[in-house]
């Protein structure tokens, strides 16, 4: 089922493969700037291999490619098109049980996380987060002035529930986000389902905000979803993004799962940006995939296990993740590593305090792109 850059130029002709490749994401796997003349001529990122983005190395599947042909080829230029937005919502609503009142849309995942920000929190009212985590929520309270209380990280670098619970007390929000970037740990659904609970009988205007945008590539075996709390609690909601498994970063789609009040007040609190009718058509093809996604997630865990298992052996400390990156433990200067990893064109993942000078996190590219990384994560090491 892979769909390769090459393999896509040749089924759908060299401009429409690069249009399309460029508006999913798939060309600019990180800020730098890619042009069309760069795609066409096969050049990405610069000759860089991008590791820093939590991104996936396949890209949409073809029957999603597909959609967004198909879509583009009919429709663009041609006027207004039919409502795949209201779609979306609708094909997100039957899929989980929902009303499509129960869900709010975004132009990914980040004005859900501010908005939430914007909607609970407050001068007398904090954030409780975790550290290292994903930073949006933070990075908002901080801008807004707003106290911050940041729970550390475990010792085997899973998010400490208990301590977290405690933060919440008085809080306006809690940060959650399970399985947790950067350090791709979990928590089961009986332990979501105490440490919610906890926080309701002590906290009970506290909102809860956990963020499930890797679920995809986690087990089902190791790990559900909490939904079926947002039907209980009405300060608890879910976020999701089509950035990651479903490989449709560039098209900027989130979404929010919870009950109706909820959705509205963060929907008042903070604009959601408007999601684009090609990006809609994607997305509810995307969804209806569950083929191409189990492949996704399999594919991930096989590369995933292969470069923790090089890793280990290289005397690097790797928890168990069960994300498409690995948080490690250099046991040297993380600074100097990256340093020469991007000379050697691999570029890995930002700083995440308090573990800067130690850590690195590794976004898993494809297999290919992989035991090349290796070898260089080998001589790097070894130097």
């Amino acid at each position: 089922m892979k769909m390769t850059r090459r393999g896509l130029i040749t089924t759908l002709g060299i401009g429409t493969a690069a249009s399309l490749l460029a508006g999913a994401g798939l060309t600019a796997r990180s800020a730098q700037a890619q042009t069309r003349e760069a795609a066409l001529a096969g050049v990405y990122d610069n000759g860089i291999m991008q590791l820093n983005q939590n991104e996936s190395a396949r890209g949409p599947g073809p029957k999603t490619l597909e959609a967004i042909r198909a879509h583009a080829n009919h429709r663009i230029g041609r006027g207004y098109s039919p409502d795949h937005v209201n779609e979306l919502q609708a094909a997100l609503a039957d899929t989980y049980g929902l009303t499509t009142r129960n869900i709010l849309l975004a132009t990914g995942s980040t004005p859900l996380l501010e908005g939430a920000v914007h909607a609970f929190c407050s001068a007398e009212r904090p954030l409780a987060t975790v550290g290292p985590t994903y930073a949006t929520s933070e990075g908002t309270a901080r801008a807004l002035g707003y106290e911050i209380r940041s729970v550390p990280v475990d010792s085997s670098m899973a998010v400490d529930l208990g301590g977290l619970a405690a933060a919440a007390k008085g809080a306006g929000l809690v940060y959650f986000c399970n399985p947790n970037n950067p350090t791709g740990t979990v928590h089961s659904a009986a332990a979501v389902e105490s440490f919610v609970r906890q926080i309701m009988r002590d906290s009970p205007d506290t909102h809860i905000l956990i963020d499930e945008a890797y679920i995809a590539y986690v087990a089902p075996s190791v790990m559900q979803t909490a939904l079926p709390l947002t039907a209980e609690f009405a300060n608890v909601f879910i976020t999701r993004s089509f950035s990651k498994a479903h490989g449709l970063a560039g098209m900027r789609i989130g979404y929010a799962m919870g009950q109706e009040a909820t959705l509205r007040n963060i929907q008042l609190a903070w604009g959601m940006g408007d999601v684009s009718m090609l990006a809609a058509v994607a997305a509810v093809t995307a969804l209806q995939d569950k083929d191409h996604l189990d492949w996704e997630r399999e594919e991930n865990a096989q590369i995933r296990a292969f470069t923790a298992a090089a890793l280990r052996e290289l005397g690097c400390t790797v928890p168990d993740s069960q994300t498409n990156h690995l948080f490690v433990n250099l046991h040297r200067s993380a600074p100097a590593f990256r340093d020469a990893c991007l000379a050697q064109k691999i570029q890995l993942g930002r700083d995440f305090p308090p573990f800067q000078e130690t850590h690195t996190r590794i976004s898993l590219g494809s297999r290919e792109e992989m035991r090349i990384a290796v070898e260089v994560f080998r001589k790097v090491l070894s130097a």
